[in-house]
């Protein structure tokens, strides 16, 4: 692992301009590109109109290879759309503004990150434009969300823009002008931080429950089974609230590895974590994301998860993945004591995305991630040392091919299952020839992209007996007005299919 740089631009990029969607942004004689067609081929569902409108809008947006999930009900009836959303955008221009105005707000932070990017990367591999490239992106960006903001014609024929159009288009926009990974240098930053906290999480859950040691097949315990039993459910009850905590963690990582101690030696061990004080600061995310015994969480399925994981663990998990760093780590944490639940047999697959999109985690980095915490890292001979010996359950797990990740065959910080790579969908199919589609398969939707601004209701669209999983931390006003939370509440929803 190498660490990443943390030095500033030598020339900074120039600040950004404060944006009101009600005035004009960029030129108006810009022309972004919009999705060229509908596809030939209509939905025959019998939803609202603008459902099958953004049903096959969406289609244009596949990677090559792409097909509906294996484990939907009907694909023509399925959609993305979590009520309050991209319907919403579709058909009220006023509803398109705010989200306009949500996406113009990030702009900041992705002026900030390709500013990490090229510290990290460096200017050699970027060339020497990437600042002009970069700016040229925002200009070209602020004029399609100008556009799509005074569109109001369109919202008779339900084809104002949608929330998946804006993220679609920003991906297309970045990879235009050569910046197809706009945040690798925030995503290797915080994974390596991810990586020092990695093993001390895993052991203070192993110090609750783990398998036999030696075996992939459950314990069966010393002790009662009403003492086995809890034991496993305060387990996940942890592994929960890691997984939570890591969209709280997320902002914060980037502060966590500035404040280390860098040493001058050009010796990769010659730089450490202290993974004791970042594992601190981590407890205080997870102070905030606990589970309340008496209120559980704003949205609490966790009596539900408690009696399946002690009575009848799945057999076959699909995690989709959200951000790199402690998201990713959340959800490795989530696939160990899943498999482990689940005992000799359980398969537990992470779907990361094909292509990078914001600080989403890839599939190559998460296979990254999987191998540097199973293979660990060379002792440095320090207490302040990322890790030393790599985990041996998850390394069992990954060589019996409990664990294993996959490409999801997407580019968005959104999930639709209709347009899913074919890596994944034949692992699945190959798979439901030894476990059918049913009750003991689960899928797991983590962060708000994938679980609360597309499929909310997923359970809806697969197939009988499907359980789906929502997992998130509401972290913006427009998703907690919809959902009548607060930011910062937490999602922990259970679903089946029917």
């Amino acid at each position: 692992m190498t660490c990443a740089s943390m030095t500033t631009l030598s020339v900074p990029l120039p600040a950004p301009v404060p944006r009101v969607v009600s005035k004009k942004v960029g030129s108006r004689n810009a022309k972004p590109s919009r999705h060229k067609s509908i596809c030939a081929s209509a939905s025959t569902s019998t939803d609202s109109p603008v459902l099958d409108a953004i049903r096959t809008r969406a289609a244009t947006g596949s990677l090559p290879g792409a097909s509906p999930f294996p484990l939907l009900s009907n694909p023509k009836t399925y959609s993305h759309v979590s009520p309050g959303v991209c319907d919403t955008c579709a058909n009220d221009v006023e509803q398109r503004k705010a989200w306009v105005v949500l996406l113009l707000g990030q702009l900041p932070s992705h002026r900030a990150n390709a500013e990490r990017t090229l510290a990290h990367v460096g200017a050699e591999a970027l060339g020497s434009d990437f600042n002009d490239r970069y700016l040229q992106w925002e200009k070209e960006y602020e004029a399609y969300l100008e556009k799509i903001s005074d569109d109001a014609t369109l919202v008779k024929t339900d084809q104002g823009a949608t929330l998946l159009d804006m993220v679609d288009e920003k991906e297309r926009l970045l990879r235009k002008n050569g910046l197809d990974d706009l945040f690798a240098g925030m995503k290797a930053q915080e994974n390596e931080v991810a990586s020092a906290l990695f093993p001390i999480l895993a052991d203070e859950i192993d110090s609750i429950w783990q398998p036999a040691v030696g075996s992939l097949q459950l314990s069966s315990g010393c002790g009662d089974a009403s003492d086995e039993k809890n034991k496993k459910i305060n387990a996940i009850q942890t592994v929960l609230e890691c997984c939570l905590a890591g969209n709280l963690f997320d902002a914060g990582a980037a502060a966590a590895v500035q404040g280390m101690s860098k040493s001058d030696d050009s010796d990769e061990c010659a730089s450490s974590l202290d993974a004791s004080q970042l594992a601190e600061t981590f407890a205080e995310a997870r102070r905030r994301v606990r589970r309340d015994g008496d209120r559980g969480w704003r949205f609490d399925s966790f009596d539900a998860v408690s009696t399946r994981i002690t009575s009848n663990p799945w057999k076959r998990v699909v995690i989709f993945c959200d951000n790199a760093g402690a998201d990713v780590m959340g959800m490795t944490l989530l696939a160990r004591t899943l498999a482990g639940l689940g005992g000799k047999g359980t398969k537990v697959v992470l779907a990361s995305n094909e292509w990078a999109a914001l600080n989403d985690v890839t599939d190559t980095e998460t296979k990254q991630f999987l191998k540097a915490v199973t293979e660990g890292e060379e002792d440095c001979g320090t207490s302040g040392s990322i890790f030393n010996v790599g985990d041996a359950l998850l390394g069992a797990q990954v060589n019996g091919g409990q664990v294993n990740a996959v490409s999801s065959g997407q580019m968005s910080t959104l999930l639709d299952l209709n347009r899913t790579g074919g890596a994944l969908n034949e692992w699945v199919a190959e798979e439901t020839k030894q476990v059918p589609a049913g009750e003991d398969w689960l899928l797991v939707f983590d962060g708000m992209g994938r679980s609360l601004e597309s499929n909310w209701n997923v359970d809806a669209y697969v197939k009988t007996g499907v359980n789906t999983f929502n997992l998130a931390m509401v972290k913006s006003e427009i998703n907690a007005k919809r959902l009548k939370a607060e930011v910062y509440d937490c999602v922990v929803k259970l679903g089946e299919g029917k």
